[in-house]
């Protein structure tokens, strides 16, 4: 959106719409003068405009803290008698905008549930019934295993409630912490988000809220997502917007710029993905990205920097972070959205990819690069390359050795054999010596895709060397024992005396 601008040289107010990061030059089109508009002089505008936002949500809070006295009346009754309709109130789990969710157990179906009624506002009870109603319709949609399901809407004595799946467990929230929460774990909890939400926006849904607090996780590790109070339709289904436009809705420690920025672009399921990277943010640095005194303060940041850098540090866990898992936190949480992830299905791919120990779409590599890792990851794989290069060396050699032997006179057979012995006694060795340079030379040769074609690669050459050594053997025993019958210094028995004895040395 442009912004007033006073011209330093005649006074005319000039219009201008420059980026937060930069400094614009502006003509003055009345005496062609000009000059330059800060960065700072926008920054301060963009404060003031995230500043109404905050000013907003804090007037809310106020509001929900000092609900009318008949919305404690309500409350009051139905925990006074314990029950609505067929629903048994066992305990209130939490409060939200626009009411108070119970532990609620049905008497004819026997079945435990989470029951959200709607506590009217003494200010605008329409649009909350409005906002109540349509949270309900666009939840009812969604039948995913990681959110929680809706199944019943009613209104008992003009209180309007929804029923919801129970699920017990423990809000996100107070896992972060944990040392018990491994990596492992985290990323899967992550992961199952990231695809519900997939689900969720093939529906036409966006979520909006995506935070710690609003995902349980069960006693297996599984998350749900709950509360789509503040969600929107992105289909044509016809549901009237009730949000203000240009309102800013969503958690500030969570929320994509673009849900406070327009201008950045339309709010829509890159703004989950967003969010579920900030989520993944606060499970590894066991902090948000952006910490402030005030929500106002959160929002400016958020704005104009990116979060502190992951790479390097450990969770709370105590596991390190590496540079592939940072870079995938990164691109998810970038401002620009054509650089995000365009989907939080493949933002969860990602993750998946990165659990399995595969390239990353978030940190391209080389296949230089992409081996080295594998390496790294895989110390097997060192040894297993060591002793390629030590077999392959052998089998040189004793190619060679069989070419000496097999053009050597009759009477030279024995001192060749000497030779030949010493010489395969000391190429083993140096061959056992080189290993890392045998891992250099295949490391520079080798345009690995994947850690299976290394594996595949390498058990393929030793098996076909092993088989070549064992031919070599056998030509060899047997043309010493045509040339020499008789000569007690060429005996086969001999040539296998010799093998024995490389073998236990080069061991």
């Amino acid at each position: 959106m442009a912004r007033s601008y006073k011209c330093p040289h005649c006074g005319r107010i000039q219009r201008a719409e420059p980026l937060p990061d930069e400094k614009v030059t502006v003509t003055c089109d009345a005496c062609g003068g000009r000059f330059r508009i800060p960065a700072a002089q926008e920054k301060a505008r963009l404060q003031t405009s995230i500043a109404a936002a905050a000013v907003r949500e804090e007037l809310k809070a106020q509001i929900d803290a000092s609900r009318s006295e008949d919305d404690k009346r309500r409350l009051k009754r139905i925990i006074d008698e314990r029950r609505l309709g067929d629903y048994e109130i066992l305990d209130e789990l939490g409060r939200g905008g626009m009411g108070v969710v119970f532990k609620a157990f049905h008497r004819h179906l026997k079945r435990m549930v989470a029951l959200k009624v709607i506590l009217p506002d003494a200010d605008d009870p329409e649009t909350m019934l409005r906002r109540f109603k349509r949270e309900a319709e666009l939840h009812a949609r969604l039948s995913h295993p990681n959110i929680v399901h809706v199944y019943d809407y009613g209104v008992i004595d003009g209180m309007h409630y929804f029923a919801m799946d129970f699920v017990t467990g423990t809000q996100l929230t107070k896992l972060i912490g944990s040392p018990e929460f491994r990596l492992a774990e985290r990323l899967h909890v992550v992961t199952l988000v990231a695809e519900a939400l997939e689900h969720a926006h093939g529906q036409g849904v966006v979520h909006r809220d995506v935070k710690p607090d609003n995902i349980i996780v069960d006693a297996g590790w599984n998350p749900h997502v709950v509360d789509f109070g503040i969600a929107k339709a992105t289909d044509n289904s016809g549901m009237e917007s009730i949000t203000r436009q240009g309102l800013a809705v969503g958690t500030p420690h969570y929320m994509a710029p673009e849900q406070f920025r327009p201008k950045l672009g339309a709010v829509g399921p890159q703004s989950d993905v967003y969010a579920v990277g900030a989520v993944l943010y606060h499970l590894l640095a066991g902090k948000t990205p952006f910490d402030a005194d005030t929500a106002h303060q959160v929002l400016i940041k958020a704005a104009t920097q990116d979060a502190p850098p992951l790479i390097g540090l450990k969770t709370p866990s105590d596991e390190l972070i590496d540079e592939d898992l940072a870079a995938i936190v990164k691109r998810s949480m970038t401002k620009e959205l054509a650089k995000r992830y365009p989907s939080a299905r493949s933002f969860a791919a990602d993750l998946r990819r990165y659990a399995a120990g595969l390239e990353v779409e978030a940190n391209p590599l080389s296949g230089r690069a992409r081996l080295r890792r594998q390496l790294k990851k895989n110390p097997g794989a060192v040894t297993l390359f060591g002793l390629t290069g030590a077999l392959l060396l052998a089998i040189a050699v004793a190619l060679v050795a069989i070419g000496t032997l097999w053009s050597s006179r009759d009477g030279q057979l024995s001192s060749t054999l000497a030779g030949a012995r010493t010489l395969v006694l000391n190429s083993c060795k140096s061959a056992a010596a080189g290993a890392d340079q045998a891992i250099a030379n295949v490391e520079s040769e080798l345009a690995v895709g994947s850690s299976s074609i290394v594996w595949i690669t390498l058990v393929g050459i030793l098996v076909f060397g092993a088989a070549l050594s064992a031919v070599a053997y056998r030509m060899m025993s047997q043309r010493l024992a045509e040339s020499l019958p008789s000569s007690p210094a060429a005996r086969p028995d001999e040539i296998g005396q010799t093998a024995d004895e490389v073998a236990s040395k080069s061991g």
